[in-house]
């Protein structure tokens, strides 16, 4: 299609050649994920003009960053010989308590996590001794303190803690994408191959993590239940933590979340439509994750309930390290513990929505998801 208000995924390229001074995109398929990308922009996208020079800010910099990642690489080739152990995945429906558990096992420094900060400019890759003043995570913090009281109470947000490799996969341009309005990239990116994307992955993983031990990784994306296969043939290693809970609750409430992360619209936005795409987004990615889990193995898996994780946290986090056959010490029991005390549901505010707004009833949920429902034994909350 002819672009009449977005660039060519040339142009782009070209640009993002001329700001770093660097001429390698490095390897993988990103140049089909950027095009569709953007032919969805004009496609689909319902975005103010306002908003333009932030969007194509941000894939630029995406561009930009894989230029500095090959550089680097070429200069220093003893990255291709860094260790990764592990890692530890969690991964599941959104809203079940993944970036909660996330955040706990964060806190043990055996685990090296994959920090938001560090993935939004991977060159240079960051020192242990010099994080605290590290440029990027100052301007990180600096950003998510000016968040609101609202945005607070839907999502727990820390640091240091891992976050989903959403700019990572960016880089690739095989991401979710649920920060923009291209309801088709999604559609095509539930059924692409992300083999190439996640041996990408790996790739960037590995800078990272040259000049900041230890090796065993914990990452933590929603997302990766769309492909699990690919991310397990990069990873070969990987064990996976999946987490649960009744899909009425979840679908309307992450509905809600990515409703507040999408720039504003040129007019008002179908809040109806985008819960139904929400819903039909996140129901084939768990029947993905069913098919692709049983091929892998179960045994790679362990499902963490919701209302376990939020009844009993030490008894499920203590049933996680007993799975992982990790040591989790008494210094570091005490810490999780005492950030889940101080963060348990609720205590940031509440999260104000109703499934209605988005179109949604509870009951037909359930009914779409009966299938997740009944293969994880997930409760039904009133």
């Amino acid at each position: 299609m002819s672009r009449t208000r977005y660039p060519s995924p040339d142009r782009l390229m070209q640009d993002a050649v001329t700001e770093s001074g660097h001429a390698d995109f490095g390897p993988g398929d990103f140049r089909d994920g950027l095009a569709i990308l953007l032919d969805s922009l004009e496609r689909d996208g319902d975005l103010h003009p306002d908003t333009d020079d932030a969007v194509i800010g941000d894939l630029r910099r995406r561009l930009v960053n894989r230029l500095d990642v090959e550089a680097w690489y070429a200069e220093h080739p003893d990255v291709h010989d860094v260790e990764i152990r592990g890692p530890v995945d969690i991964n599941g429906l959104p809203r079940t308590g993944t970036t909660a558990l996330a955040d706990m096992l964060s806190l043990d420094p055996q685990f090296r996590c994959l920090r938001g900060w560090e993935q939004t400019k991977p060159v240079p890759p960051p020192v242990a001794e010099c994080e605290a003043e590290d440029p990027r995570r100052v301007e990180f913090v600096r950003r998510h303190e000016e968040r609101s009281a609202a945005s607070a109470a839907m999502h727990i947000f820390e640091v240091d803690a891992t976050m989903e490799d959403t700019e990572i996969l960016g880089m690739a341009f095989h991401g979710q994408q649920m920060t923009l309005p291209v309801a088709g990239y999604r559609k095509w990116w539930r059924s692409a191959d992300l083999t190439q994307t996640y041996e990408y992955h790996r790739r960037v993983v590995k800078l990272l993590g040259s000049k900041r031990p230890p090796e065993l990784w914990l990452f933590k994306a929603p997302h990766h239940k769309f492909h699990l296969e690919a991310l397990s043939r990069a990873y070969p290693e990987m064990r996976f933590v999946m987490t649960h809970r009744d899909p009425a609750k979840v679908v309307p409430s992450y509905t809600s979340l990515v409703s507040t992360i999408f720039p504003p619209a040129a007019e008002r936005r179908d809040l109806r439509a985008l819960g139904h795409e929400v819903s039909e987004h996140l129901r084939e990615g768990m029947q993905r994750a069913i098919e692709e889990r049983a091929r892998i193995g179960e045994h790679r898996f362990l499902d963490i309930q919701h209302r376990e994780l939020v009844a009993d946290p030490k008894g499920t986090i203590r049933r996680v390290y007993d799975w992982l056959d990790l040591e989790l010490t008494p210094g570091v029991e005490r810490t999780i513990f005492d950030w889940q005390e101080a963060n348990t549901m609720g205590a940031k505010g509440a999260h104000h929505y109703t499934a209605e707004q988005f179109g949604l009833d509870a009951g037909q949920i359930r009914s779409d998801y009966d299938f997740y429902i009944r293969h994880f034994d997930v409760a039904v909350e009133g």
